[in-house]
């Protein structure tokens, strides 16, 4: 059994808002900037009337905006501001020059010539991922071009493929790409972007779960998955509690151990040694599972696989009461040629 597609952090927040197109989903767009927001590494531009951030995620930012946005994603906001470093660049405001100064003198942007930054300059797909690479360690010229940096992060598994040279890059893709820069591993290390906050106490104040899930047996008809906090999570759950679970729509059977005492106690019964706060082992009837199958996986040999989603729905409760609700889908395909 392979694992097709991850959704990696599942954090569910109530979304009522809704925005045009995007070069992402605008669902994702929304629960990514939701996600960063939850975690102080993005911010709105004011407020909506119900009281909720206005993202304004269908609009091109500028490109004092993204280094802005490139600067809050690393937690560095307080420490750029508090030393105001000034930046040789005669294009740029008050209230840009803390950011910009600060990525120019740690090497995460360049100006465009002639003294100028290209303030106002709508900011373009290569010159926001480049700024991601160039955080996580990478080196334009050595690790990839500056022209094309998709061609890294698509291999990073940052994007997937939706950038190239003309396409619109709107606040929501920035939202997008950073949540997923989150969870690649900083050049030289065993340790993700979201590790190195969270060592470095940039989530010291924050009530978020940050959280992954993982299958920790497949067969057919089989499947157990165990979920957990991220590495420095600064919360977590008293319970998860899955209300549903599906396989390709169809019902199963489901066990599940719903919080963190019972989880080590349980696995330690089976022999496993793994901390988490959920987990549930699930068996469905494969040959109609496989039938029920809508999508498909095709590998680079051309083969074709039906893939088998199984789709939970949650009900979890933080340490201090409050609950989250939600659901989401992890995909796999059985390789009987293996």
């Amino acid at each position: 059994m392979k694992r097709i597609l991850t959704l990696i952090l599942a954090l569910a927040m109530a979304l009522g808002l809704s925005v045009p197109a995007l070069s992402v989903t605008s669902a994702e767009a929304i629960a990514s900037a939701q996600f960063l927001y939850s975690l102080d590494l993005f911010r709105g531009v004011g407020d909506n009337e119900d009281g909720s951030p206005n993202f304004d995620l269908d609009r091109v930012p500028s490109r004092a905006e993204a280094v802005t946005m490139l600067v809050r994603l690393l937690g560095a906001e307080n420490k750029a501001t508090a030393e105001n470093r000034d930046c040789p660049f005669t294009d740029v405001p008050p209230w840009a020059q803390p950011y910009v100064g600060y990525a120019y003198i740690n090497g995460l942007t360049n100006g465009v010539g002639g003294n100028l930054f290209g303030t106002t300059n709508p900011v373009t797909p290569a010159q926001y991922l480049t700024f991601v690479l160039r955080a996580l360690g990478y080196e334009d010229g050595t690790d990839f071009k500056w022209s094309s940096p998709w061609t890294l992060t698509d291999r990073l598994g940052i994007t997937d493929g939706t950038y190239r040279s003309g396409t619109t890059f709107l606040r929501g893709d920035a939202a997008v790409v950073s949540e997923s820069a989150l969870f690649a591993l900083k050049k030289g290390t065993s340790m993700t972007l979201l590790e190195i906050l969270a060592a470095a106490g940039a989530f010291r104040d924050c009530t978020a779960v940050i959280w992954d899930y993982s299958s920790t047996e497949m067969e057919q008809g089989y499947a157990s998955f165990l979920f957990y906090p991220v590495k420095g999570s600064p919360a977590t759950f008293q319970s998860f509690k899955l209300d549903r679970v599906t396989v390709n729509g169809l019902g199963c059977q489901t066990f599940q151990v719903n919080n963190t005492k019972d989880v080590a106690t349980y696995l330690a019964s089976i022999g496993r040694d793994a901390g988490g706060f959920g987990y549930v082992e699930v068996t469905y009837n494969y040959e109609k599972v496989l039938a029920a199958a809508r999508e498909t996986y095709t590998d680079s040999q051309g083969n074709t696989f039906p893939l088998i989603g199984f789709t939970f729905t949650y009900t979890a409760t933080q340490q201090d009461g409050s609950k989250i609700k939600g659901s989401f889908t992890d995909y796999y395909y059985f390789d009987t040629r293996d």
